[in-house]
Formats: structure tokens, sequence, C-alpha cells
């Protein structure tokens, strides 16, 4: 039989990143749009806060595409499905019924200030939702904005949408509801269920491309999405995702008893599957302590592979602090993770910084820890090409991920 091929793309917070992945966990293309190429109807220049960018990113990203679809073998040529990621917990208001006729208003990013809840039991029983209390905040400064909206949605909801999906809000899983909302909740906050697209779970198909046969598969939250494309799916599993920020994740077979408070640098959260959960650290900067160096010190002409070994090569150099404290404060996030009682040796990393041997094996050599990099280092892309391969093969997440996310290298301790 001859291999699939998927069209994934991932919507990050300044840009798209697109990928032709084929059933085997190959890389057939990539392609990368930052918002601020893009235009909306009406506007000469990208009006980057707002959703209408995504769709032109999309297209643009397609059509960057296409040269691959017509160089690969017969019987490859034609995609087989779409699936689409996106960044949260982010919620775009929609005026209207139809993609044709709506009006999408700015969304609300994951990065917008909320105000602090005082009373968190409104939104849960230990305040678990990701997005309620930020669309209470919405609501309370745009009263006058949302009398007409129809629905609210999470980024790549919005965005298959538009493609032809019908609209739904994609769950990971049952154990994510309270994480996002559920009748008490908005009945506690008196906010209208009806405003929020019915759950489907994540890897069922939602509709098909407009004016064509292929199917669209239902894609979760970024975060999601990188822990199933590095595969780590099984407890004692961790991943390294990389960026502007870093975030490392640890699966755990329970939700873990804690003798104390969880540390506030950790967040605790049912897994990518059900069954597991998902001790998570966040590094708010990493990859922009490196660019903002970059930039104060003239260095844009230089890679980021060329800058690590000049700055290795020479201990000396301005930028060492900075290296040092990226890798400090990636061993900082992993040894607090050990406070939680479990083990953390190894991890699979996600993002650009991977893409740099270098800087993968100072990272090792300063935590102790082995690290791997996939063959397809942006894994959000991966993991919706294993829901769509899932979806296909009927196979599980976990098996078709065992089959589909690639080790390139390995970068031991020294």
């Amino acid at each position: 039989m001859k291999e699939r091929l998927y069209l994934c793309a991932d919507l990050g917070t300044s840009s798209l990143k697109a990928a032709l992945i084929g059933g085997g966990g190959h890389l057939h293309g990539f392609a990368r749009i930052f918002y601020s190429e893009c235009k909306t109807a009406g506007n000469s220049a990208c009006k980057s806060s707002g959703a209408d960018t995504w769709l032109d990113a999309f297209y643009r990203a397609a059509e960057k595409l296409s040269a691959p679809l017509t160089s690969l073998s017969a019987g490859q040529t034609l995609v087989s499905a779409i699936c689409i990621s996106g960044n949260g917990p982010t919620l775009v208001p929609v005026i209207g019924d139809t993609p044709e006729a709506s009006e999408s208003l700015r969304p609300m990013y994951w990065y917008d200030p909320v105000p602090a809840i005082t009373d968190k039991t409104l939104f849960g029983k230990n305040g678990e939702s990701l997005f309620l209390p930020r669309f209470q905040a919405y609501v309370d400064t745009h009263r006058e904005k949302i009398t007409g909206v129809k629905y609210f949605f999470s980024p790549q909801e919005w965005l298959s949408w538009k493609l032809g999906a019908r609209p739904v809000t994609v769950l990971p899983h049952d154990g994510y509801i309270p994480y996002y909302w559920n009748s008490d909740q908005c009945s506690a906050l008196n906010i209208d269920k009806e405003w929020f697209p019915p759950f489907v779970k994540m890897g069922e198909v939602i509709g098909t491309l407009t004016a064509s046969e292929i199917p669209i598969i239902a894609g979760a939250a970024d975060f999601i999405m990188a822990l199933i494309g590095t595969g780590t799916l099984e407890p004692g599993m961790a991943c390294d995702r990389t960026g502007s920020s870093e975030g490392i994740n640890l699966c755990v077979s329970e939700k873990p008893v804690l003798a104390c408070e969880l540390p506030s640098e950790l967040r605790m959260l049912p897994h990518a599957v059900p069954g597991p959960w998902n001790i998570g650290a966040i590094i708010p900067q990493s990859g922009s302590l490196f660019d903002d160096f970059r930039i104060n010190n003239d260095q844009k002409n230089k890679t980021h592979n060329e800058l690590v070994k000049e700055i290795l090569e020479n201990k000396s150099h301005p930028g060492m602090k900075v290296l040092e404290t990226m890798a400090g404060n990636f061993v900082t996030a992993l040894d607090t993770i050990e406070r939680t009682g479990h083990s953390l040796k190894e991890l699979t990393v996600s993002g650009g910084q991977g893409a740099d041997p270098l800087w993968n094996q100072y990272k090792a050599d300063k935590s102790g820890r082995i690290l791997k990099v996939p063959e397809i280092i942006h894994a959000e892309l991966t993991g919706n090409a294993i829901l769509c391969e899932a979806a296909f093969s009927g196979k599980s997440v976990q098996e078709t991920a065992g089959k589909m996310v690639r080790i390139k290298a390995v970068f031991s301790p020294a």
C-alpha cells in the first residue's frame, strides 16, 4: 500500500508552520509563514492581532508546499487529510453562522493579562478551567461587542471551520472537560454555554476541505500535539519543547499526591491520552534570551548554530553568560519536576533549538540528561500527522506514534 500524505499546520503566536508528512513519519515539505507577511482583506499590511491572517498564512504555506506535491512518486501526489493545531488557551469571538459570512473579532490570546480571580471555586472544584477566567474577563470588559457573537473558537478550530469543518471544540479526551468548561461552571458564572461549539475528540473527522473530499481531522492545542509528536505517551517519558519560551513535560502514571503544595513553577494536567498525567514546567524566557543577545550585539547575520559555536569555542565570549543562564534555567526546571518524586533521565526535544547539535550537547552535559532529537523537530506537526494516520489505520495514537516518531540523533552527557 502506498504511503498516505498529510498536510499539517500549527498556528503559533507569531507564525504558522506547515508540513507535508507521510504516514511513515517522513517529512516531504516544510513552510513557515510569519503573520507579518500576510495581508487581510481591505488592509495593505498584516494585522497580526487578527485571526484572518491565520487563513492567509495557511493558503500561503499550502502554495509553498505545492511543488513537493507534484514531485512525489505516483500515488503520493494527493493529500489524504488535513490537521491543524494551535496556541492556547486562546479564544476567537466570531459573529455570524457561516464561515463565508462571518466576522472574527480580535482573539483573546493566551498571553493577554487576566485580572486576578478572587473566587476560583466558580471555575470548578479547584479552579481548573483554563479558558473561563479569560472568557469572563473578556465578557466583563466587552459587553457591547459580544451581543452578536455566535461562537468562541480556539485557533485551530477557527481555521478548520474556515476551511470547511463544522463548528466544534476539540478535546484531547473527557478528562479535559473541567479544564475547558462544563454546565456547572457556566451556570455559576451565568455564561451561555451555547457560545461554545460542541465537544469532539481529537482525531475525529470534522468535515472536508471546501470543494474537495479531503477530510479535516480535529487537531488539539499545540501543547497536546507536541506530546504526541515526540511520542511522550507512556509513564516515565518526557519532552523538552523549545522556542522563545521552553516547556518540560513528564508523563506519570497517575495524578501525583504531593506532601506539600505544588511548586508554583509547575503545572499538572491530564496527559494527551486517557489515563496518565502530565507534570509540566515552564521556562518563560529561553530562546528569547539568545535572540535578544543577537539583536543587542549586532549578531543577527549569524545563524543560531554559528553563534553558539563561536561562543563555546571562546569561554570569555560575552554570549557565554547567556548560554549558561539558559542551561541553568533548563536544569532548574528538571530539578523542580523531580521534587515531585519522579525521576527524569531523558527527554525528546521539539522546536527550533533542537536543530543545533552543539547546543543539544551543551544542555545534555550541563543537565546530566540524555536528549533525543527526532527527524521532524516541530513535533506539533508530527502530532497532527499521527492523528491523521491513526484515523485512517484505526490504530491507537500510542501505536501510531511509535511508528512515526523517528529519532535522528541522541546526545548523552559527557
